[in-house]
């Protein structure tokens, strides 16, 4: 098990150093938190050199990514930089990259009734503005669980609020600051439930965030 203790904070500024080898040749995984080597509950990003390809695999309980480089494939389509696609539970896929790719992916973290797939680019998304600085595109919503990018063009404070059932970024471009401590593209934070956060992005940042997903469980070792 790796990070597995969702009533821990957990920030994990980015670090090229933490890229491991998968099964298949070409396929890069740089893991955040996962249940089992090849299964279970699994958050990660993802690497594709040029022609690199995946075997076909199952979702038992999903699988959804985020595209952050290059184009990701597979068989119902290409998937440029931008895009969020959801395979519900019980889908199955193969993976490739012609050009290569870097994706943010979790696995098996859907409900079992939350069967809708998605495909989504931020150019079709509807970005929502208001008075607080930044844009939002909502990209998905169940059961309480919220789904989003923030896109801060000029930064500005993250929303500031208590967490109630937790709060997990990952910054896509820019930087993102907690007092002296920055977390560049591709960091990873993850705040247990209850937290009230204090967080500054930079100009130009953009994170993905979800909310109301973090539900403290006994960790077994």
């Amino acid at each position: 098990m790796l990070n597995m203790d969702f009533s821990q904070r957990l920030t994990l500024p980015y670090d090229p150093s933490r890229w491991q080898a998968s099964p298949a040749a070409g396929v890069w995984r740089y893991p955040l938190e996962r249940e089992q080597t090849e299964s279970g509950h699994v958050t990660s990003l993802v690497r594709f050199e040029p022609n690199a390809r995946f075997p076909e695999h199952p979702h038992p309980l999903g699988e959804e990514f985020w595209v952050l480089e290059g184009t990701f494939s597979d068989e119902n389509g290409d998937y440029p930089a931008g895009s969020y696609v959801r395979h519900p539970p019980h889908s199955r896929h193969a993976s490739f990259s012609r050009e290569g790719c870097l994706i943010f992916v979790k696995l098996n973290q859907f409900a079992e009734c939350d069967r809708s797939a998605l495909q989504l680019t931020q150019e079709q998304g509807l970005w929502l503005t208001g008075d607080h600085g930044y844009r939002r595109l909502p990209l998905h919503r169940h059961a309480g669980v919220s789904t989003s990018v923030l896109d801060f063009p000029d930064g500005g404070r993250f929303p500031p609020c208590c967490y109630k059932h937790g709060l997990e970024i990952l910054v896509l471009d820019g930087q993102l600051n907690e007092g002296p401590t920055a977390y560049p593209a591709f960091s990873w934070l993850r705040f247990p439930p209850e937290t009230v956060p204090e967080l500054e992005a930079g100009q130009g940042t953009r994170l993905w965030v979800r909310t109301g997903h973090l539900k403290p469980a006994p960790v077994v070792a």
